[in-house]
């Protein structure tokens, strides 16, 4: 099979790139930045893809299924500009290829789109599954937008998945990159009460969800990329703390919205969320435990 992963050069793009290229597909990166992965079976353009006059139909010869993982990092102070970035990183992006896609005389099968637990925005208590109506704020907004442009790949007659994707556990990126290097200086700090319910994922089960949502024709619309095991913020980093000694510092929600503003959801909001359609098929989790999925990460050295 040949895949397309727009943004494949990225935290989960060059992960997912690797992990599908040893099942033995052939794969096609389009990103700013070159692919760093040597193989015969990858070709890596450097494409931007908000300039949709300059993608070239070659790009998509021969492809069965395209995935975008393309966006710009939430972590990280949501000014008006980076706001637009954000947004359209996501979902522009997203737009552009549904409609060079759309001019295209044999299309591709599948359009897998990234998409994240935001959508869901403050849930509290409430257990959340793939049919719960979106939450307010920006990163509501921002989902929401992206999943509606992802969505418009079935008017073309293409199967498409949103990955609603909750904060991918590895040592070198995301939310665990910017928790260590506050904790190698012996403290991270938690937010309020620290009760907020905290949805996570393992990489490797992340890049196992993505390839399900490649091969199994049964997924289509969002699916809740997440583990069936959330746990409460406190109990994240006091598990954390295990393999990366720190203390525990308590950070008052008043000073954290005064420094942060509206970015401050990113580690305030409570999503009990739950793989609901996942748990509906075969999928297995090779890592539904945090403890084991940290001990994992920190036994392998990345």
């Amino acid at each position: 099979m040949k895949i397309m992963i727009c943004g494949g050069s990225g935290f989960i793009g060059s992960n997912l790139a690797q992990y599908l290229l040893d099942q033995g597909n052939r794969i096609v990166v389009l990103d700013r930045n070159k692919s760093r992965i040597i193989s015969p079976h990858l070709e890596s353009f450097e494409a931007d893809l908000l300039k949709p006059e300059l993608f070239d139909t070659k790009w998509f010869e021969g492809v069965n299924t395209v995935i975008n993982l393309s966006g710009k990092d939430i972590f990280t102070f949501w000014s008006k500009r980076n706001r637009e970035m954000i947004w359209e990183s996501r979902v522009t992006v997203n737009r552009n290829l549904i409609n060079f896609m759309g001019k295209l005389g044999q299309k591709p099968e599948t359009f897998i789109s990234a998409s994240a637990a935001g959508f869901y925005g403050n849930k509290g208590e409430k257990e959340v599954l793939e049919d719960d109506p979106r939450g307010e704020g920006f990163l509501a907004d921002v989902c929401e937008a992206w999943e509606a442009e992802a969505r418009r790949a079935e008017s073309l007659g293409m199967r498409s998945v949103q990955v609603r994707t909750a904060p991918v556990l590895l040592k070198n990126g995301g939310i665990m990159l910017q928790l260590l290097k506050s904790m190698r200086f012996g403290f991270t700090l938690v937010f309020g009460d620290g009760r907020q319910w905290f949805p996570w994922i393992h990489m490797k089960d992340l890049l196992r969800i993505y390839h399900a949502a490649v091969t199994d024709k049964i997924l289509s619309g969002p699916v809740n990329a997440c583990s069936p095991n959330p746990v409460r913020f406190h109990d994240f980093l006091s598990n954390l703390t295990k393999f990366q000694k720190a203390i525990i510092l308590p950070f008052p929600v008043l000073l954290l919205k005064l420094f942060l503003q509206e970015t401050a959801d990113v580690v305030l909001f409570s999503q009990r969320m739950f793989p609901g359609k996942l748990m509906e098929t075969s999928f297995q989790f090779s890592f539904s435990n945090l403890e084991d999925a940290l001990k994992d990460i920190f036994g392998d050295g990345r």
